[in-house]
């Protein structure tokens, strides 16, 4: 069992799934701390939530393996489970030790340990796709507004962490970190946006909007999240030279949408292209709550 589990680990969550989740968790809480003109600290506290939030991202990962199981067989078929690489069972006890994981490090703090459970109790709707399952299989962007709120689920489970933490913090910031949730928006978005000439049975964004309105989409997403983190770095006083390096590179980052925009092209995967951002994004956070 733990062979096929690190199968299924190394293929559908490898190590950099792990990581860059971690980071990411750290990166948007030392962000809190430093908007309140907090020193950056290593407490128990935010490695804790950071495991919390990863543990859920595994938690739906798997999920979607039991969810989409048909339409794998069909688009996907090498993956770990439609294959035979790896059993259910293998499945359920991973998601076990994520829930385990999950409640365990969620009792610092009552607050935390029932928001804990809010958060466990949203996948499992997702599970059962909100109990409408036939609406929302006909429906993409149904189904992105019910279950894309979990990203912020993770946002606000590490806000709260902290304000259960530390008596200097409350939810007066929030606007600033909440919206750097789009990052994810547009990975999940520029993922399921394909050339016409790419378009196959698997249902896209850019087969039901048409690519343009897609891609536009997806644009004003980057767009909104740039902005954001600009006025975190206004709040944090980053350095002048900082934020230009930052809207350089973020400018360069949004060639290829607007290319696509443009003559509905691709030179990679638009999907690529968002992961790219979100670590651009991340790594700035953390060298602005540096600096």
């Amino acid at each position: 069992m733990l062979k096929r589990i690190s199968i299924y680990l190394n293929e559908m969550f490898p190590v950099t799934s792990f990581l860059g989740t971690l980071l990411t968790g750290f990166a948007l809480q030392i962000t809190y701390l430093r908007l309140f003109v907090q020193p950056v600290q290593f407490h128990y506290q935010i490695v804790f939530s950071g495991i919390v939030i990863t543990a859920v991202t595994l938690l739906i990962r798997i999920m979607d393996e039991f969810k989409d199981f048909e339409d794998d067989k069909r688009n996907f078929p090498t993956r770990p489970l439609p294959s035979g690489k790896v059993l259910p069972s293998d499945l359920k006890v991973l998601a076990g030790i994520c829930v385990a994981s999950i409640l365990l490090l969620s009792l610092t703090s009552l607050n935390l340990f029932l928001f804990g459970l809010c958060t466990l109790g949203f996948t499992v709707l997702m599970l059962k796709w909100f109990f409408i399952e036939e609406q929302m299989r006909k429906s993409l962007p149904l189904a992105l507004v019910t279950h894309h709120p979990i990203v912020f689920f993770n946002i606000v489970y590490l806000l709260l962490g902290l304000i259960e933490t530390f008596p200097a913090l409350d939810w007066s910031k929030a606007y600033l970190i909440l919206p750097v949730a789009l990052i994810f928006t547009n990975w999940e978005i520029s993922r399921k946006i394909r050339t016409p000439q790419g378009e196959t049975d698997y249902t896209t964004y850019s087969k039901i909007w048409g690519p343009r309105v897609a891609i536009t989409f997806s644009l004003l997403l980057q767009l909104t999240y740039t902005v954001t983190v600009y006025l975190i770095f206004n709040q944090l006083a980053t350095p002048f030279f900082l934020r230009v390096v930052f809207l350089g590179l973020m400018a360069i980052m949004y060639i290829p949408s607007l290319r696509f925009l443009i003559n509905l092209e691709l030179k990679a995967p638009l999907k690529t292209n968002a992961e790219s951002q979100i670590l651009l994004i991340i790594g700035f956070l953390i060298a602005a709550s540096y600096l």
